[in-house]
């Protein structure tokens, strides 16, 4: 069965300035899509969940120094469902109160700014390989604010929560590979990149933050991390095929076909 890939809203780009007008604060759009359900794939000789389905739970808030506009993907319809939605649970309300801790500093600072937070999420599903990705935008203060990913790959057969190293047929000897090409990547573009960008990518040890999109693996590196703020949020893809050898076969035939999920305009576009 080929995997279906939807997403259920869009994250776009954005850049705050620390002057910027509190009535023409925007700190990230978010296109909404009417949320879908989608069928899941079962295995039969697998003891597990028989569906799989995700739905949007909106918030939107304003106030005088306050904007959230919340757009969380909610679980259902396999065991692991509970876990993943804990996880995101707990993750939202950290960075929720970021930013309304920012927003009571604001007031009590008689300034005119806004603290704003902004969630949406993306993901791509093939067969029984779902990987979502929750964007997070925020703004506490200061020239710009900040944008980051967190990324959950699961199997919504067996209820796995893979990490990168789960991916491969030997673990962290087979992703090992990934490491020789992200430090090659850099090594060929240096100005892009900070000088100590090699020993972070190293002190990683094959553990990285990745998403799944389609027939891609996606190893991905925060603002800051290995670049400037200037060079956003760093990608490094690798097609399918080129891991085929070193993928465990049942995620390489789940995802190898599959189309990747559009991600232009959103802080996900690589």
């Amino acid at each position: 069965m080929r995997g279906e890939l939807k997403g259920d809203s869009i994250m776009k780009k954005y850049a705050v300035g620390a002057k910027t007008k509190a009535a023409l604060l925007i700190l990230a759009g978010i296109l909404l899509v009417v949320p879908t359900v989608l069928g899941g794939c079962a295995n039969k000789e697998m003891p597990v969940s028989t569906s799989f389905a995700i739905q949007g739970s909106t918030t939107k808030e304003r106030s005088e120094h306050l904007e959230l506009d919340l757009n969380v993907p909610v679980l259902s319809g396999f065991d692991a469902a509970e876990t993943i939605n804990g996880l995101i649970d707990k993750n939202i309300k950290r960075a929720r109160k970021e930013v309304e801790d920012a927003a009571k500093f604001l007031g009590e600072d008689g300034s005119t700014m806004k603290a704003g937070l902004t969630v949406g999420y993306l993901y791509s599903k093939s067969e029984n390989i779902v990987s979502l990705w929750v964007m997070y935008a925020n703004y506490t203060g200061g020239a710009h604010g900040l944008y980051w990913v967190e990324p959950y790959t699961f199997n919504t057969t067996t209820n796995e929560i893979y990490r990168f190293a789960d991916l491969f047929k030997e673990g962290s000897a087979s992703a090992a590979y990934v490491t020789e090409q992200i430090l090659k990547r850099i090594q060929e573009n240096p100005d892009l990149y900070f000088s100590s960008a090699d020993e972070t990518v190293k002190k990683y040890h094959e553990d990285y933050n990745y998403f799944v999109n389609g027939n891609q693996v996606v190893v991905f590196f925060s603002l800051y991390e290995i670049a400037p703020y200037a060079g956003g949020i760093q990608f490094f893809t690798f097609n399918a095929e080129e891991l085929k050898d070193l993928l465990k076969p049942e995620l390489y035939n789940a995802i190898k076909d599959e189309k990747p999920v559009d991600t232009k305009g959103t802080i996900l576009e690589y």
